[in-house]
This record gives C-alpha cells, sequence and structure tokens, in this order.
C-alpha cells in the first residue's frame, strides 16, 4: 500500500501534529513575511522584545527570547550592522552594554509586527472572536502544563505604533 507523504495528512492523527502542523505553517509564512523587511524570524524575535523592554543587556535578551548567550550575540551583531539596534554602556554597570532599538529599528519593528498581527489574523480568520480568545487560554494552560507559564496575566497586550518614550543613550 503506497501511503501518501503528504505532512498534513498524519497516518496516526494527534494533538500534538495538530499543533507542530500549524506552528510550522506559521512560522513558515511569518519568516516569509519577515523577509520582506530584511528580518529573520530570531532578529524579529530580539527586536520585538527591546521594543517592549529597551535597553537590555545581552544576558537579559538571551534569557528572554530563550537562545543561548551567544545565539542572541550573533542576533544582535547582525542587528548593529544592519542600523536596527545600537548599543551602549549601561548608566549602572559600565562594563555592560544594553541594546536599544534604532530609529530604523523602531520603524522595521512596526511593519513586522504589523505584518505578524495580518498573519495571527489570518490564521484565526475560521474562528468566532470568542473563540480565538479561547484557543489563546488553551493554549497557556497547555504552557502551565508543561512547566513553561506565560507569566503575562493581568498586563494589557502591548500593540504599539511608534514608541518614542524610552530612553537614548
Amino acid at each position: 500500500m503506497d501511503r501518501e507523504r503528504n505532512p498534513a495528512r498524519s497516518p496516526d492523527p494527534t494533538l500534538r501534529h495538530a499543533l507542530r502542523h500549524v506552528v510550522r505553517a506559521f512560522s513558515a509564512k511569518l519568516s516569509a513575511r519577515l523577509a520582506e523587511y530584511g528580518v529573520s524570524e530570531a532578529e524579529y524575535v530580539s527586536m520585538f522584545a527591546l521594543r517592549r523592554l529597551p535597553n537590555m543587556s545581552n544576558a537579559d535578551l538571551s534569557r528572554w527570547t530563550g537562545v543561548s548567550p551567544q545565539g542572541a550575540n550573533e542576533v544582535l551583531k547582525s542587528l548593529i550592522a544592519s542600523g536596527m539596534v545600537e548599543r551602549h554602556p549601561a548608566a549602572d554597570h559600565g562594563r555592560i552594554l544594553e541594546a536599544s532599538l534604532t530609529v530604523r529599528g523602531e520603524e522595521v519593528i512596526a511593519a513586522c509586527e504589523d505584518a505578524a498581527n495580518t498573519l495571527e489574523a489570518e490564521m484565526c480568520s475560521g474562528l468566532q472572536a470568542h473563540e480565538a480568545v479561547l484557543l489563546e487560554d488553551l493554549l497557556r494552560r497547555c504552557a502551565d502544563g508543561l512547566g513553561a507559564p506565560i507569566n503575562d496575566r493581568g498586563v494589557a497586550p502591548v500593540r504599539l505604533a511608534r514608541s518614542s518614550s524610552r530612553p537614548r543613550g
């Protein structure tokens, strides 16, 4: 019997297969949209973090993004080379360099977030509004079950336009 070798068809459908399929499809589409702005997914995640928490050290960014300190440093070097991030000495510790978005970085991340929000809306287009809220809640509970809680309860979602109210170094 010749089985169809289509990743959308599982010989043993499970929740983990559906989750993996959605994550892979979302990631591929997001990567393609971010590429239009010259940004990789790793760079996007770092810029996303720096937009909300400016002046992070390499160690802070590594913890926030879940990559090794070396990986975070490589991403930062790429973002600095492309003019989207700058580093400056920390005000309270001269040996620590903090990273922040440049004006160009702010513009690029705003466009990338618009693209990501549009993709998220497309992904949920077959859901009613309350179902999308329920899906997010269920995924948060799944993260809790894996011992990896998403600790942002009680924090209003940040849908930023252009934020220029942060200190510049």
